[in-house]
């Protein structure tokens, strides 16, 4: 469905009241204001609860770029991420939005968050990466040609248009952080935060960073960022400025009104002095701690606003018809529905993520080519110790060991590359989800559905070279029960890693993942080759059905023994060869009973448990406001609690 005309701009050269030019083809937003009353938010720590925000107050206006201030530690991270909505269940207060409480389910969907670490998806250009945040948020609304031209308007605002066809990890500091500001701004929301935007930039590029952040928000955006330490020229930028200290606000208003400001509590700032800088000591207590509590109490913890005398009279107008009711309903406007709907759908979702995870993989050459020469590599060493086994009576047993090979192979070799990468996408991913640029169900499809092609592949390579050097049965059907038995060990394991690696960081889910396939491991050969001499007690045999690589390992010998396998050849020289019949053998190694077809509804069981567990997993960890995770998180708390006490006493 297209754009009505009176939803768009025909002319690319569309002025604003204001004479700043609109996006060509997007909505027209109302303003959005902002208003908070008395946030507070405290964190466990080794005493206690440590309070960040203490009942703080404020309004961040449409039309203006507002910058959070304060010391290391004072809460403007905290406060940031409050408003946006990225902390909000511990959180507690008030939030209004055009003087109505916040609905943080269509909050979400017209403001977007940029936070302080620049990711980018690796392997995309910026006009790629732009395509694709275009297609996801924008759909079929709009046209490629006109996709393609609203990107290019973006990208000229913002200064990227020479290095639109420049890969991402070859961008400088600045171009990633005009590029983050860019792939949000690609439906036109109304509100924007950002976390410490310039930070890691050298003073050019700050002062080009908060310039092109003042010029968004003089479009008719309300944009609100945190800043650590600005320089008086970044400074100057700013339209309103709020500053924190210990938690508590103790000023908010304009830039230039803040020397007089603190004139009128007693401090004077030396005239060659950052008024930033001179604000950021006071705030750290270095004129002594009587003053901070001063300016708290003159601005009453933000509820008190030090406006110019224009802005006061606007602000006393608004103080004698908030009461009415009135006031936000008659100057502005209410939030279309039409602009907060999903602009694509699940399936176009789905495959706008599987074709970037594509194009990334492969354009990955040298990760393939690595596993690629590993797999071939391993091939080699696997089937030239085991050449020639397959069909020797006398070397029966060194062939059980060939399945075993296998199984840990198709253990390891998915498990470990996703124990490393998954946990450093997780930020990423959190980044996009929660900026409204899917829904997490297409993202964990076309993840998983964009493994599938290089990871059959692979397994089908693997399994060739060394099925074909030890001399297995080349039947077909025997063969397609092997390789398929296989593939769904690697399936599974690649599960298992993504259910491991979905709750843990990088450093531990490289210690627990190898340590969980340990037990795995024993209970697939438990009680091999003892065959029904010793009798496994109830407990071990329950144990042993929920390791799925018992199972694979079943599968495989009962593809290579069963289903009338002829005797293997006893060589010349040997008198007796007592393992040439397959029945005898699997009787020897206990898998008389053992079943191919209960294997491999076993296995595709175990897949889909570790699939929709770990998508489960996922969707906890990247949600601020899931019902069903408080255990999780009251668990996680009491850990890094003690964690962090250990750490602390030693």
């Amino acid at each position: 469905m297209q754009y009505s005309s009176d939803e768009i701009s025909v002319d690319s050269d569309h002025l604003n009241q204001d004479g700043t030019r609109s996006l060509k083809y997007l909505p027209h937003w109302p303003a959005v204001n902002i208003e908070f009353q008395d946030l507070v938010y405290t964190v466990p720590d080794i005493s206690g609860n440590k309070v960040i925000l203490r009942g703080v107050s404020g309004k961040f206006k449409s039309n203006q770029l507002t910058a959070i201030l304060g010391p290391s530690g004072a809460g403007k991270s905290t406060l940031l991420n409050v408003l946006a909505g990225y902390k909000v269940t511990d959180a507690t207060g008030s939030v209004l939005v055009n003087g109505r409480p916040r609905d943080m389910r269509v909050f979400r969907k017209m403001s977007r968050y940029i936070m302080q670490q620049d990711l980018f998806q690796p392997m995309l250009t910026i006009r790629e990466a732009m395509k694709v945040a275009a297609d996801l948020k924008l759909g079929h609304d709009l046209t490629n040609v006109e996709k393609f031209e609203l990107i290019d308007e973006i990208l000229d605002l913002l200064r990227l248009t020479k290095a639109a066809d420049t890969m991402g990890h070859l961008l400088s500091g600045g171009e990633l952080k005009r590029l983050s500001i860019a792939l949000e701004l690609v439906n036109n929301p109304p509100v924007i935060f950002l976390d410490e935007p310039t930070t890691g930039l050298d003073d050019l590029s700050c002062s080009q960073c908060v310039s092109l952040l003042r010029r968004i928000a003089h479009g008719g955006r309300t944009v609100i960022c945190s800043v650590h330490t600005p320089s008086a020229k970044i400074f100057e930028m700013f339209d309103h400025v709020y500053i924190l200290a210990n938690g508590q606000c103790v000023y908010q208003g304009q830039g230039p009104n803040l020397i007089p400001y603190t004139q009128s509590i007693g401090l004077n700032c030396p005239v060659t002095y950052n008024p930033a800088d001179f604000m950021i000591d006071v705030a750290s207590g270095e004129y002594g701690h009587e003053y901070i509590d001063k300016m708290i109490s003159s601005v009453d913890n933000g509820r008190c606003l030090n406006w110019t005398p224009y802005d006061a009279i606007v602000d006393n107008n608004y103080r004698n018809e908030k009461i009415s009711g009135q006031y936000f309903d008659e100057l502005e406007e209410e939030i279309n529905p039409k602009h907060l709907r999903a602009r694509s759908s699940n399936w176009e979702q789905f495959c706008t993520l599987y074709k970037r995870r594509t194009v990334q993989m492969w354009r990955d050459s040298s990760y393939i080519k690595l596993r690629i020469y590993m797999i071939f590599f391993l091939g080699l060493i696997v089937g030239g110790i085991y050449q020639g086994i397959g069909n020797d009576a006398t070397k029966a047993l060194f062939n059980f060991g060939f399945c075993f090979t296998v199984t840990i192979a198709f253990m390891y070799i998915p498990l470990m590359p996703v124990l490393l990468q998954f946990p450093m996408e997780v930020q990423l991913l959190k980044r996009e989800h929660f900026n409204r640029w899917f829904r997490i169900g297409p993202y964990y499809l076309a993840m998983t559905a964009a493994k599938l092609p290089l990871q059959i592949f692979l397994a089908f390579a693997y399994i060739t070279m060394i099925y074909v050097m030890s001399d297995q049965p080349l039947e077909y059907t025997r063969m397609a029960m092997f390789y398929s038995i296989a593939v769904l060990i690697a399936l599974t394991s690649e599960s298992l890693g993504v259910l491991i690696s979905s709750r843990l960081s990088l450093i531990n889910g490289m210690f627990v993942g190898p340590i969980c396939t340990v037990p795995l491991m024993l209970l697939a050969v438990y009680g091999i080759g003892y065959g029904r001499e010793i009798e496994i007690s109830p407990y071990i045999r329950i144990a042993m059905s929920f390791s799925y690589l018992r199972y694979g390992l079943e599968g495989l010998i009962d593809a290579m023994y069963s289903y009338d396998r002829a005797d293997t050849v006893c060589p010349d020289g040997e008198v007796y060869c007592m393992f040439a019949k397959a029945k005898f053998l699997k009787m020897v190694l206990g898998f008389e009973d053992v079943n191919f077809l209960v294997s491999i509804v076993a296995l595709i069981m175990y897949y889909l448990l570790f699939t929709i567990t770990a998508f489960y997993m996922i969707k906890i960890r990247i949600s601020t406001t899931h019902k069903n995770n408080i255990a999780v998180q009251y668990l996680g708390r009491f850990v890094k609690t003690h964690l962090n006490f250990a750490a602390y006493k030693y």
